[in-house]
């Protein structure tokens, strides 16, 4: 068996809604091996996002950790965790969050812009643009390059957001209900995007309430109370 690239441990967090507190995670455990198509499936509000985000380093549990590919990401510092985020872990999110002034070459190509300094720039730039060409093209969307945002399809962005996911070439790919804006038709299409990223060796943890969609991963991981169960 592949070893293990993620585990979470006794994840909890809560949140304050007016005077009391909301506790949304109640010691969440899980782990995700090398090379995994993994869903997490709960019904809305259960969870599934804020686990997703404390996975990925986006926010901090209230207690619990989080070891990526052996290293503790909450004992790194908030400059460590954004690197790990830039260049280890790639998010593919519901709503896309493409920059609108930004055509789709441009958008995919930001998070090595962000990674790059200044002074790297001129000596990367070839080779990280070819990159971006690369995981543009992964994603069937070579002739629309320079068309911004809102010249695009539902389906057409959110595979522009899935070349901006890779393009770093991320050792984990987070999809939180990657196919909940768009149309049955269109949704399979991402799907059929994500099982081929899985072929080559993508690790994937995907987020959805949907059974069918759930259905397309190796294994499905049921958030219920706040703790989660594996079928």
């Amino acid at each position: 068996m592949s070893k293990i690239i993620l585990q979470a441990d006794n994840i909890c967090k809560a949140y304050i809604m007016g005077r009391s507190p909301l506790q949304v995670l109640r010691g969440a455990s899980l782990s995700i091996h090398e090379g995994e198509f993994a869903a997490i499936m709960g019904s809305s509000g259960s969870g599934k996002s804020t686990l997703m985000h404390i996975i990925g380093a986006l926010d901090l549990p209230d207690r619990g950790s989080v070891i990526f590919d052996r290293r503790d990401v909450f004992a790194q510092s908030r400059r460590e965790r954004e690197r790990l985020r830039n260049t280890q872990v790639g998010f593919i999110f519901q709503f896309y969050h493409l920059l609108p002034e930004l055509n789709v070459f441009e958008n995919i190509l930001l998070p090595h812009m962000i990674g790059c300094s200044i002074l790297g720039w001129p000596a990367a730039k070839k080779e990280l643009k070819a990159s971006a060409s690369e995981a543009m093209e992964a994603v069937g969307l070579k002739d629309r390059a320079r068309h911004r945002p809102n010249e695009l399809s539902g389906g057409e962005r959110q595979r522009a957001a899935i070349a901006r996911a890779i393009v770093t070439k991320p050792r984990l790919l987070l999809a939180d209900e990657p196919t909940g804006n768009l149309d049955r038709k269109t949704g399979l299409g991402i799907l059929a995007v994500l099982d081929e990223l899985h072929k080559q060796g993508q690790t994937i943890v995907m987020v959805t309430h949907d059974q069918a969609v759930a259905d397309r991963a190796d294994r499905i991981l049921n958030l219920v109370e706040g703790r989660v169960q594996t079928d």
